[in-house]
């Protein structure tokens, strides 16, 4: 029965690779992804979370975090981590995260991580059922990247992993970011920004306020894997 369900679970995963996006063969250093900083959220928990230090989360957020002991709430924060080709299948990266008592996937993904992934994303790549989490027990926690797309841009090359939240627009977003609508969907062409959920993936400025370009070592890697459909 072990033996079935592995094999099932294996041949989800690659029907559900196959359906969504290409294979890759390499990353590229830096990705961000965009935290929604709920109240009571301490940076030292972020940091655990996101497998960084303190002064990391700081150095790419200079002007929402002030004072790295008083995180503001209700803001979204860009927090660096390197984008990887796992498995040759898709861009993402896995953090590592030990069990608390009264975890569940759910939990995980929407609050520890701000929905920068899902349950069953997180499911997808732990052995531990749903009902049968272990304390202190480490699994792994993956979220998608992007490394960037030449065909579109060169001037851009390093992009953050953003959750959509309710009541977000393509326009509000676009407006957030300080972009232009068309550029964002153009890298974002079949997602539905008023769904209030799911990623997407736009343009992000390094820890001095710029745009990096688009490596020729990295990009066009592959796009990365959209876990919310």
């Amino acid at each position: 029965m072990l033996e079935l369900n592995l094999g099932f679970r294996l041949v989800s995963f690659l029907f559900f690779t196959s359906l969504v996006q290409s294979i890759c063969n390499r990353g590229c250093d830096l990705a961000l992804g965009s935290y929604y900083v709920e109240p009571g959220t301490e940076i030292a928990s972020i940091s655990r979370y996101m497998n960084t230090n303190i002064s990391n989360i700081v150095r790419y957020n200079p002007d929402t975090i002030t004072n790295q002991d008083s995180l503001p709430s209700f803001v979204r924060i860009n927090l660096p981590f390197p984008c990887d080709c796992l498995n040759g299948e898709f861009l993402g990266h896995v953090f590592n995260y030990q069990l608390r008592s009264q975890d569940t996937y759910p939990k995980i993904a929407q609050v520890w991580y701000a929905n920068l992934t899902t349950a069953d994303w997180i499911q997808r790549f732990n052995v531990y059922e749903p009902s049968l989490l272990p304390d202190n027990a480490n699994i792994n926690v993956t979220v998608n990247c992007s490394c960037g797309n030449s065909s579109i841009s060169n001037d851009y090359g390093l992009f953050v992993t953003y959750p959509l939240r309710p009541g977000k627009t393509l326009d509000s977003v676009s407006s957030a970011a300080n972009l232009s609508s068309d550029l964002i969907r153009s890298y974002n062409p079949d997602v539905n920004f008023s769904q209030g959920s799911g990623l997407v993936y736009i343009p992000g400025r390094d820890e001095n306020g710029n745009y990096p370009p688009l490596k020729t070592s990295s990009g066009d890697a592959a796009f990365p894997l959209h876990s919310t459909k």
